[in-house]
């Protein structure tokens, strides 16, 4: 660009401390960090109790971590003037209202720049403790503070929320404690077709008083607005929904259904295989080795993998695995089906047939399968609401997942939560992400602008 012009080197408005109220006078550059000597900009002579003009007194040194440049720590020694009035002798320091809050130890700039890393860009407070040059205790407490102003408690995140779905997850693999959270989303973008699902909440506890008391928190006019809840075969969670949504419809989602039918798929192998060698599978036994491919639609077998699932049925001993394994197979069909009508019949067809009279008394397996969905058809059938769109996007059915999915920045989540000892504190990082949105895309528009 031969027209290009360049203003005068200014390192306040390069640190942007000018947006602080700030003016660099001095920088000392070490081997683990930058020191930047700073002022404040403007007087402040007047007396905040009787308006009378004050003298300056002294001068303390206050300071502030600000943002990392090249992940260097970047600390401001900020000169405060003190002043003394004339008239009352009161005595009061110069207003650093904008470039910190009173006793905080980052700048404001500093704070914004802790909450995108965390919520954006998925760093550790740990690492965003160790850029700032602060501790952990320090970063941490900063960044809630921040995000439950920004983020948590802005009521704008549960708008246009239409479609929720509720699922339990295991937080804590320890002996102690409460293991479980109830995990909240919102199912519309899917459904519409629009984006990721987003995670709205997530509550300790896995229990029908802990859903209650999460959608009983809820506005009644945000309440009326939910048309479809998605959930798995506990009962609890059904009830609480039918309490404080009565005019939602509870669905049993997808994942749930055909994993009802693969566990009898499973428990059928398991029975043949003690009654034909009386002892648990081996490496070498054939329906061991089928337990994975089992569990792969048909129409995603290799040639090698059908020749081998033909030797396997070819037994009269496995006949009984092979009709389970037609009904897992058909199972998953209704959810594929771009008509949704049809996809219904074939459920309620799979149903009916599972508990007439034709199915013979020693599959047992597929007779409890027919009475669980038999009895949850209240929820496994009622799809002509969901549309082609609420059906499960996979490939495989041993790699499926949710209908809904967890959504990416869920697993980062879990992988951030390693190292936390505090539950609370836990917790509240993940109510920032859950405030913040749903997909892994780092994007600052996700974040409101600072004030």
């Amino acid at each position: 660009m031969p027209n290009t012009t360049f203003d005068r080197p200014d390192l306040s408005t390069f640190t942007r401390l000018d947006d602080l109220g700030l003016e660099v006078t001095g920088q000392r550059v070490g081997g683990d960090r930058t020191i930047l000597a700073c002022k404040v900009v403007g007087e402040d002579r007047w007396c905040r109790q009787c308006g009378g003009e004050g003298v300056v007194r002294d001068t303390v040194i206050r300071r502030l971590a600000h943002v990392p440049y090249g992940w260097h720590p970047t600390i401001l020694h900020v000169s405060v003037r003190r002043y003394r009035c004339q008239t009352c002798a009161h005595v009061w320091r110069q207003n650093m209202s904008q470039a910190a809050d009173p006793r905080a130890k980052l700048s404001h700039s500093a704070v914004r720049w802790a909450l995108v890393g965390l919520v954006v860009h998925h760093l550790t407070v740990a690492r965003i403790a160790q850029a700032l040059g602060v501790s952990w205790n320090t970063a941490n407490t900063a960044v809630l503070t921040e995000g439950e102003r920004l983020l948590i408690n802005d009521p704008a995140r549960f708008d246009g929320v239409r479609v929720i779905g509720v699922d339990e997850h295991v937080w804590r693999h320890t002996p102690y404690g409460d293991k479980y959270v109830t995990v909240i989303l919102d199912l519309t973008p899917i459904r519409e077709r629009s984006g990721p699902c987003r995670l709205l909440d997530m509550v300790p506890g896995r229990s029908k008083q802990v859903f209650k008391t999460w959608l009983a928190s809820r506005p009644d006019t945000w309440r009326e607005r939910i048309e479809i809840v998605a959930m798995d075969g506990f009962t609890g969670f059904k009830s609480a929904a039918a309490e404080e949504l009565p005019d939602a419809r509870a669905v049993m989602d997808p994942f749930h259904v055909v994993h009802l039918a693969g566990n009898a798929l499973d428990e059928c192998r398991r029975r043949i295989q003690q009654e034909l060698h009386h002892r648990r599978g081996r490496a070498t036994v054939s329906l061991y080795k089928a337990r994975r491919m089992l569990h792969t639609r048909l129409c995603l077998l290799t040639l090698r993998q059908q020749h081998r699932m033909l030797d396997l049925f070819a037994s009269d001993c496995h006949v009984a695995l092979e009709v389970t394994w037609s009904v897992y197979q058909n199972s998953i069909d209704p959810y594929r089906a771009l008509d949704t009508s049809a996809g219904k019949a074939l459920m309620q067809a799979e149903i009916n047939t599972l508990t007439s009279t034709r199915v013979p008394k020693n599959l047992t397996e597929l007779m409890t399968l027919g009475r669980k969905l038999k009895r949850r058809a209240e929820h496994s059938s009622k799809q002509e609401d969901s549309g082609p769109n609420y059906t499960p996007g996979y490939e495989e059915p041993q790699k499926m997942s949710q209908p809904w999915e967890f959504p990416p920045v869920f697993t980062l989540i879990r992988a951030l939560e390693l190292g936390y000892v505090n539950d609370h504190r836990r917790l509240s990082d993940n109510e920032l992400h859950a405030a913040r949105g749903a997909d892994a895309r780092p994007h600052a528009g996700a974040i409101p602008a600072a004030p």
